[in-house]
């Protein structure tokens, strides 16, 4: 009962609380990925380790290609007073569902291609994990519908539970000595599979399969996901090309240097998550001078604490690496660090990016994606071949400064947003400190 209580505590928490609670959230799921990362890294080198990750990340890649941009829509009329939610939930099912068997067909004849170099166990086991991309589907829309509706508990749940599993399995292999790419990358997949049909099951009775207007809020969803579909595209584009380039035109080995550095740089992305994650949805319930406003006033707070976290990363990045993941990966340093300064670029552009989604504009982040997406392709064509794993990261993060910069010239220009606006100021740290101080206020109400 105390920690059901618990729950329900957390659950009244404002959005500074949610944030929090994602951020604290965040910080678990790092440790419990550094965790197995570790064990991946020191028990299969740079090789197995690379070869893992090759059959492992081709589900969630192809089904986070294929939304159709319907999570974000779905969180956007989910928050609307008139939307229906459980016409737009049902509708949303069923097609995910369908575009997640449609990402199964396309892997499976891209796999064998693009693969060529990889031994044919490794080939044939990345083509039967396909069928995870369903499951893949089904969790965007359930993240997203735990999003709309300020369930932050249960969000958080969903996503730690599937990682700790994973680290348990992950041990289990070590004990019984059968730590090898095949079972290590099973111990990956297999935990999603019932925390995605439990919160959908949870969700069908809730809302019945058996709603009405799933017409129109197929047209709602398409409507709006459409336009934001290219930032989806894009972002999984951008999360995964280098590594998809550094398959088809590197060795194993350098896959698995460079799976480690990023992995590790994206520790940054622990606060982003946690804002982004609340900041949309809020932000989609107010008016547009008050959205951008919300906007800006995190980012500027959110910035100054990257540049720090950043900063002493940064400087531990060489000690941090051979501890964590051992001699084998010495190689990788550079390119940490490199990643370090792109992944604190990339978090603070995505933060901007969610005033142009809350205000119905999700086409101006489409088009800044898809433009970075494309110079980001060419660049890495063109760096990769004679830099290796060096030239990819150089790669995203010139692509990374000039996002940021796009990012900039459109708020200036098209919504005339001032100089001073981008520069954090008293007045932010007198809201955040009064923030804090209501939110320990409503903490101590709700004990």
């Amino acid at each position: 009962m105390a920690i059901v209580n618990l729950i329900k505590q957390r659950s009244k928490l404002g959005s500074l609380g949610n944030v929090l609670q994602i951020f604290v959230s965040n910080v678990f799921i790092l440790g419990l990925n550094v965790l197995t990362g570790i064990i991946i890294a020191r028990y299969l080198g740079p090789e197995g380790r690379g070869e893992q990750a090759a059959m492992i990340m081709w589900p969630r890649f192809l089904a986070y290609t294929l939304t159709l941009g319907i999570p974000a829509s779905l969180v956007y009329y989910m928050k609307k007073k008139d939307g229906n939610q459980g016409s737009l939930y049902i509708t949303s099912l069923y097609m995910s569902l369908i575009l997640g068997c449609v990402a199964m067909a396309i892997g499976s004849v891209i796999i064998p291609y693009w693969m060529k170099g990889y031994s044919k166990e490794v080939i044939e086991f990345a083509t039967w994990a396909l069928i995870m991309s369903p499951i893949a589907m089904l969790g965007t829309i359930n993240v997203a519908t735990l999003q709309s509706r300020e369930e932050y508990h249960l969000y958080n749940f969903i996503r730690y539970v599937p990682v700790f599993s994973t680290l348990i399995l992950l041990y289990g292999l070590v004990i019984t000595g059968h730590v090898t790419p095949f079972y290590t990358s099973v111990a990956y997949l297999f935990p999603a599979i019932p925390v995605a049909i439990w919160i959908t099951i949870k969700f069908i009775l809730k809302y019945k399969l058996k709603q009405k207007n799933k017409i129109e809020s197929g047209k709602k969803l398409l409507g709006y996901g459409i336009r934001s579909y290219g930032t989806d595209v894009a972002g999984t584009f951008s999360g995964y090309i280098d590594q998809i380039l550094v398959v088809g035109l590197l060795s194993p080995s350098s896959l698995g240097l460079y799976v480690v550095s990023l992995n590790l740089s994206n520790m940054l992305n622990t606060i982003q998550n946690a804002i982004t994650s609340v900041l949309f949805p809020k932000a989609s319930g107010l008016e547009q001078a008050d959205a951008l406003n919300l906007t800006f006033k995190v980012f500027r707070i959110s910035t100054v604490i990257t540049i720090i976290l950043g900063i002493g990363i940064f400087i531990v990045a060489p000690y941090l690496l051979i501890i964590l993941y051992g001699q084998s990966f010495i190689e990788a340093i550079g390119v940490f660090r490199i990643l370090i300064f792109q992944t604190a670029i990339t978090s603070t552009s995505w933060i901007l990016s969610q005033g142009f989604m809350s205000i119905g504009k999700p086409g101006s982040v489409t088009i800044i994606r898809i433009t970075s997406l494309g110079l980001n392709v060419i660049l890495l064509n063109l760096l990769i071949p004679p830099l290796g794993i060096e030239g990819a990261a150089i790669s995203l993060l010139i692509t990374s400064l000039v996002e940021l910069l796009v990012v900039f010239l459109i708020y200036t220009i098209k919504y005339n947003v001032k100089f001073e606006d981008w520069i954090v100021s008293k007045k932010d740290i007198l809201w955040l400190l009064q923030r804090i101080r209501i939110q320990k206020g409503r903490s101590k109400e709700s004990m």
